[in-house]
């Protein structure tokens, strides 16, 4: 069958194979879509298919800590997980109004590096805060992750996010915008792998794991935006930064694990401190090329006080998910344990 098209026709076609993902809305309402944009706040998402896997790591696996038993999860339903980190764009677009009290994040750690978000934030009548240029020489950018952010404003994101795109009707059915489980991330994290990290290569040498993680730098740390044109690979399901750059938050409480089969675990109903994954920037010194860090592999536990704020390692990824019950979630309750 022979199609003729105008030049105009031929200029129309080019634009709808080109058309962003948040085109797909009626796609990704049925979980059919592949990749999926939110409009205007610009999260891409990366659909993941529903299934099984072994959960946490075997004995004798490097870096191995007790609270890893391995045990088999199911993921009945599938879900959208943000390609990258949340990213400080993506932040401010819901999170900073005109008037916000910059004043109010607290830290530790400044003078920061160059990129990360707290040498981002403005003051009403001047630049970047005291000492952000003495720091490390990377691009401060709007596309580095955001970090120095708690647990209950990484929440308060996902909430913001889900309320906008009900009013909108761009949910799937039970679906919301959130944080995800570690059952969840651990899933995404390994894209079907088996070992330690989600790619294969010599995890003896912290400079062999480049290609797909950031886990090291100068002074305090080398964040890095992965989107950024000739940084990063991604795993096998499109996801950026699962292992290095910053920690991410999980929903969990942290607590020692259920070992029987589960199908969608949620974690203990209370703890102390919050489960993080995935490792972050600034856990090596220079002379530790040769020893890999725990905290990056995909089975290592992490976890924080949910109040904490100021830790420049620290952020989180989103994911649209089917909603969990409100004990779970934590209600989106504010706990400063």
């Amino acid at each position: 069958m022979k199609i003729r098209a105008t030049a105009l026709g031929a200029m129309a076609l080019l634009l709808a194979h080109s058309a962003p993902a948040a085109d797909n809305a009626g796609e990704m309402k049925t979980l059919k879509a592949s990749e999926w944009t939110v409009p205007e706040v610009g999260i891409e998402m990366k659909r993941v298919p529903a299934g099984s896997f072994t959960m946490g790591s075997p004995e004798g696996e490097i870096g191995r800590r007790a609270d890893e038993v391995r045990h088999e999860v199911t993921i009945s339903r599938p879900f959208y997980v943000a390609a990258y980190e949340c990213r400080q764009r993506e932040f401010y677009k819901l999170m900073m109004p005109a008037d916000y009290d910059h004043a109010s994040w607290k830290y530790q750690r400044g003078p920061l590096h160059e990129g990360a978000a707290w040498t981002y934030r403005r003051k009403a009548d001047r630049g970047p805060v005291d000492g952000a240029d003495a720091a490390v020489n990377i691009p401060r950018t709007d596309l580095n992750p955001m970090e120095c952010v708690s647990w209950d404003r990484a929440v308060e994101f996902c909430r913001k996010l889900t309320e906008r795109e009900k009013a909108a009707g761009r949910l799937p059915e039970g679906y919301v915008y959130r944080l995800p489980t570690e059952a969840e991330w651990e899933y995404a994290c390994r894209a079907g792998s088996k070992g330690a990290f989600c790619f294969e290569g010599d995890y003896t040498q912290a400079s062999a794991l480049g290609e797909y993680m950031s886990i090291r730098g100068g002074g305090y740390a080398t964040f890095a935006t992965a989107a950024t044109p000739g940084k990063r690979k991604p795993n096998a399901w499109g996801l950026y930064d699962m292992h290095g750059n910053v920690f991410e938050w999980c929903m969990d409480w942290y607590g020692p694990y259920d070992i029987k089969a589960r199908k969608d675990p949620a974690g203990p109903d209370e703890g102390r401190e919050r489960i993080a994954r995935g490792g972050g920037v600034g856990v090596f010194r220079d002379n530790l090329d040769k020893v890999v860090h725990p905290f990056f592999r995909s089975a290592a536990r992490y976890s924080f006080p949910p109040g904490t704020s100021h830790q420049i390692n620290l952020g989180f990824r989103v994911v649209l998910a089917p909603e969990l019950d409100p004990i779970r979630k934590g209600a989106f309750a504010t706990e400063n344990n």
